[in-house]
């Protein structure tokens, strides 16, 4: 049906009694119609028309309205996600700008400064702790936390430095994250007391950096384990340089083995076959340096003074 354009509400109806509509009238005039009946007749079509296009004038505006509603929605919803799409993209760069700028967004603690220097690992470390791999345990002591700090102040975060991958692909790095300190330590050549002030530093900083809840637990035995085997209390300062012998070659090749997906074991249980295997290593380097030096005093004492 083809669409209304007047509103039949305003029709007003016509004269049908007038002389223009002579003609529709004598159509209808004959037999009982007269030409009072002919104009009623034409009132009551007039009449029945007019209120079949209030209905679908209603209709119309109705679906009009509908449209209209549907269309403010429609543009409601796309000015909405322009809005969302612009404040994604602001928090996006924002975003952005925090992890380029991370240290301008670093949140401050509103509190006086503290009475000691805080504790802050070298980037070194805890990059390599952020993909599971080894780190002296030297970068934990009290000389490594010195350390962290100095670097922290004078390092520049925007320094790159190329490397290669297992894969052999080059990649960039910060340089501060890809250089360990000269004066690191091997765990062999740490003292009792360096390795215990490190240890739950290294636990803490392990779990910061998500390692899984099972290699914390090994690394967590490991450590008390070693702390409590005789050799720990033992007076004989070569038991215990063994002990730190024995953990220094053991995370080494525990992470070696991780990294060459060959399966790593259980570094949390202790291996005393290996434990007596690195104490009488270091006794044979002990034995080997005082035969040095004993050739040496000898050598010494057998060249003729002039």
């Amino acid at each position: 049906m083809p669409e209304l354009i007047i509103n039949p509400n305003e029709a007003i109806r016509p004269n049908f009694a007038s002389e223009d509509y002579t003609a529709a009238r004598n159509a209808l005039i004959g037999g009982n119609i007269d030409e009072a009946a002919a104009v009623a007749l034409l009132e009551n079509a007039w009449n029945a028309n007019n209120v079949a296009e209030r209905e679908i004038w209603a209709r119309q505006r109705r679906a009009e309205g509908e449209a209209e509603r549907e269309r403010e929605q429609q543009e409601r919803e796309a000015r909405e996600r322009r809005e969302e799409a612009r404040m994604q993209d602001e928090e996006n760069a924002r975003s952005e700008e925090r992890k380029k700028y991370k240290t301008k967004y670093t949140e401050i603690i509103m509190l006086p400064p503290p009475d000691a220097p805080p504790e802050i690992l070298p980037t070194y470390a805890t990059t390599r702790l952020q993909k599971g791999q080894y780190v002296e345990m030297w970068y934990f002591t009290n000389e490594g936390l010195d350390y962290g700090l100095r670097s922290a102040s004078s390092a520049d975060e925007n320094a790159l430095v190329q490397s290669v991958d297992k894969e052999g692909t080059a990649i960039w790095t910060a340089a501060a994250a890809s250089k360990g300190a000269k004066a690191a330590l091997d765990d062999r050549d740490l003292t009792w007391d360096q390795l215990s002030i490190a240890i739950p530093r290294f636990l803490d900083a392990i779990q910061a950096a998500g390692w899984p809840e099972q290699r914390l637990e090994i690394m967590t035995n490991l450590f008390t384990r070693l702390q409590a085997h005789p050799f720990r209390a033992s007076r004989d300062p070569l038991d215990r340089m063994a002990l730190l012998r024995y953990l220094s070659e053991q995370r080494r090749l525990w992470h070696q083995a991780v990294e060459a997906g060959t399966g790593a074991w259980n570094i949390g249980i202790l291996n005393e076959n290996l434990v007596r295997m690195a104490a009488d290593s270091v006794r044979k380097e002990r034995n080997d340096r005082e035969d040095a030096e004993r050739a040496r005093i000898c050598k010494c004492s057998a060249i003729p003074v002039e």
